[in-house]
């Protein structure tokens, strides 16, 4: 009865301000959605939390969307390579994964400064969607966000408007973007509340899920000729703790910045995002243990 009540009430606000008929609820909902509702994650150990040293930081359950822990949450930062869930998202949502992209540019000649860390694609290599996709997010290949970013929109510009327009759609308040790729500059910055959300949203993706728990991967051309091999920024992807990956970033003004998806004995899925941390990985693994210890489903 509880459950029932709960979905009611989340059925309520999702509909609250919005015309939505009888018949588009009841075309959208069977029986059985008005009875599986996520676990509510509850705190019941203690209330000492973990020193933090980021900038800011958030853990979100994943089901509920609940936040169990937050600093600054919703102020605005340089968020480096974690842009590239944004450029994922975009692909993911309107292409197919064997699509073939033909590479136009002679990225290996572009500075770093244009490209942030590249994978290596030459001019006139033809590689899937799906191969570009494993080089955005495993390595951060900045060349594989332009490839696709092109591809996509016709032009890099083009794709930056269409990033900001589907953070709008997503209510990313506290988000703008003027790069697919995470370089730092003026009015490129995000939140962590606002990177939760996004990465909550990549998440539905099972070819997003799949590729950013891999911890080395090796593409090729469609030719099979041109091969680039790689490992992940992610160094807490096959630690004690169960890390189904996400995603890296760093640059100087950003800082150094992780996003991990973590998961416990019961399978319940957190979202651990870290903005400018002065040891990313450490401060990760403190806020995943505090977070598991200090609450059940």
């Amino acid at each position: 009865m509880f459950r029932s009540l709960v979905s009611l009430l989340l059925l309520a606000n999702m509909t609250a301000g919005t015309m939505v008929s009888t018949n588009d609820v009841i075309s959208s909902y069977n029986n059985v959605d008005f009875l599986e509702v996520s676990p509510i994650p509850q705190k019941y150990y203690g209330d000492i939390q973990p020193v933090i040293e980021a900038k800011s930081a958030l853990i979100m359950d994943l089901d509920s969307g609940i936040i169990l822990y937050e600093k600054d949450a919703y102020v605005p930062l340089p968020m480096a390579s974690l842009t590239k869930i944004m450029t994922a998202i975009l692909i993911l949502e309107s292409h197919n994964l064997s699509e073939v992209v033909t590479i136009d540019e002679n990225y290996g000649a572009m500075p770093e400064s244009e490209t942030g860390v590249k994978i290596w694609l030459r001019n006139g290599e033809k590689i899937t969607v799906g191969n570009l996709l494993i080089g955005l997010l495993v390595p951060s290949g900045g060349d594989a966000a332009l490839a696709l970013a092109k591809y996509h929109s016709g032009s890099v510009e083009t794709f930056v408007n269409d990033m900001n327009e589907r953070a709008r759609m997503l209510n990313l308040k506290n988000t703008h973007f003027m790069n697919p790729i995470g370089l730092d500059a003026d009015e490129h910055y995000s939140s962590v509340f606002d990177l939760a959300l996004l990465t909550k949203h990549a998440l539905n993706f099972p070819s997003f899920r799949n590729i950013v728990r891999m911890k080395s991967a090796t593409i090729a051309s469609t030719n099979d000729k041109i091969k680039h091999s790689f490992e992940t920024t992610n160094w807490l992807l096959g630690s004690y703790l169960d890390i189904q990956g996400v995603k890296t970033g760093t640059t100087d003004e950003a800082g150094a910045s992780l996003i991990n998806l973590a998961r416990n004995d019961y399978g319940h899925e957190i979202i651990s995002v870290l903005l400018n941390s002065p040891n990313r990985f450490q401060e990760n693994k403190s806020l995943i243990d505090w977070t598991f210890r200090t609450y059940n489903w």
